[in-house]
């Protein structure tokens, strides 16, 4: 089963690819990417969930593919990211 990022809900490792964030000691989070946890802190601890839904859906449209498959994907992030564990509060 895929793992999601609990901050942003991206995919950690999508076609093999490593975009996992890293922890205080340097190994690998299985809970949060790159993009929201450096060194075992979050990159915007302070970002809102609104602020977080915009930034997501900016990168479904940017990111390639078929137009109606990121319609559809920018409607249910909202959803998607109220499952996170940084979210679900």
């Amino acid at each position: 089963m895929e793992k999601f990022c609990q901050s942003c809900a991206m995919p950690l490792m999508p076609k093999g690819q490593d975009l996992r964030g890293n922890n205080a000691d340097g190994s690998k989070s299985d809970t949060y990417c790159y993009m929201c946890y450096v060194n075992g802190r979050f990159t915007e601890p302070d970002i809102t969930f609104e602020q977080m839904v915009a930034k997501g859906q900016a990168g479904i449209k940017a990111s390639p593919g078929n137009a109606l498959a990121k319609w559809m994907m920018k409607k249910s992030y909202p959803m998607m990211l109220k499952k996170t564990s940084r979210w679900s509060r």
